[in-house]
């Protein structure tokens, strides 16, 4: 269900399948209904205005100084919610959450989380 002025909700089922959706590249049940690479590019950090940003379209890069999240992007929720795609490790993490304020509540750093669960699965 979409919310007017808000963002999406839905089920933890739901946003996992929508992250294997993005995962398989926009394929379902081998019909192709996105572009070839637009999740690539979309995960990709992009320049706006002449600068460079950590943001692609409306999904975010994961840190560069890790190496297992190569490729890897995430959507973000104001207060804690990530759907993790990481292609190369053909992984989908999905958290929900109520943090109760949208910044300086983390209590660890989701990036770390994320990559210690792909290298626990690897």
């Amino acid at each position: 269900m979409g919310i007017g002025g808000a963002g999406l909700s839905a089920t933890l089922r739901d946003y996992g399948r929508f992250g294997l959706f993005v995962l398989s590249d926009g394929v379902i049940d081998g019909r192709r209904t996105v572009p070839k690479g637009w999740f690539e590019e979309a995960g990709t950090a992009h320049r706006i205005g002449g600068k460079s940003v950590d943001y692609g379209y409306l999904w975010w890069p994961m840190p560069a100084e890790e190496p297992l999240h190569a490729g890897a992007f995430e959507a973000r929720g104001i207060f804690g919610q990530h759907l993790y795609i990481n292609p190369s490790e053909k992984l989908v993490i999905v958290v929900l959450s109520a943090r109760p304020k949208p910044t300086g509540s983390t209590v660890l750093d989701d990036a770390a989380f994320f990559a210690a669960v792909a290298r626990t699965l690897h």
